[in-house]
Order: structure tokens, then C-alpha cells, then sequence
């Protein structure tokens, strides 16, 4: 069987077209981890993180929340950049949870304390600064 020679290159970007749509809506979490069960009112934040780009800093961005108190539960979704943190209303609030992701990162490995390591862009799709 023949194919035209523009045949292939077109089905090939409807390919991709509809891979990177059919991601947007399809997409799974690179990392989660549940810090709490929970408890009180559960409320949950949408952030889009500067320097949350794969799974191995979607883990490190994970550690930040280790020592908030009323930090219940976070999901990353590295391809989107995006953080969801599930929180205790009665205990903390987006603010606690932004500064925890902007604040100095231990690297577990030197132990040695980098800043800006990370910053929240959007939180609940409101730009920042």
C-alpha cells in the first residue's frame, strides 16, 4: 500500500495534538504523601510551584511540609508544575502552606540549606506578586 508523503506527517501532529490535550485532562500525580489523617475541616489548596519540574523535586518539595503542623496531604503533579496540599482549616491556611514551600530546603543528602529553592506562582489560579 502507498501513502502520500504529506499523509504521515499530518496524522503524526494529530497524534501529538491530541496527546498533550488528552494530558491536560488525563494527567497522574508524579508524587503523593499523606502526612495526617484527616481530621477537622479539610480544605485543599491548588499551587503552581516554580522548581517543581519531576519527581525527584516533587519529593524534596514533599519534605518542606514534614514539620506544619495540620498538614494533611500533598500531591504533585510535576508535568503541570502544580502542588494540591490538603490542610486542617482549624490548624493552618494557604498562607502557612506558601511559606513552607518558599522557605530554605535541607538537602537530605549534605544537609546543607538552600533558598529559593522554590516559589509559589498562583495559588488557587491567583497570580502572585
Amino acid at each position: 500500500m502507498r501513502v502520500s508523503g504529506w499523509l504521515v506527517p499530518v496524522l503524526v501532529a494529530r497524534a501529538t495534538g491530541a496527546g498533550l490535550v488528552g494530558a491536560r485532562f488525563l494527567a497522574a500525580p508524579s508524587y503523593s504523601r499523606d502526612y495526617a489523617a484527616v481530621t477537622g475541616r479539610p480544605e485543599t489548596v491548588r499551587l503552581v510551584v516554580r522548581g517543581l519540574r519531576c519527581v525527584d523535586t516533587a519529593e524534596r518539595l514533599g519534605g518542606q511540609f514534614e514539620d506544619v503542623p495540620g498538614i494533611l496531604r500533598y500531591v504533585a503533579y510535576a508535568s503541570r508544575n502544580e502542588a494540591r496540599v490538603t490542610y486542617d482549616g482549624a490548624v493552618t491556611g494557604p498562607d502557612a502552606v506558601r511559606a513552607a514551600i518558599e522557605g530554605p530546603v535541607v538537602d537530605p543528602d549534605s544537609g546543607e540549606v538552600e533558598f529559593g529553592v522554590f516559589e509559589v506562582v498562583s495559588v488557587d489560579g491567583r497570580r502572585m506578586r
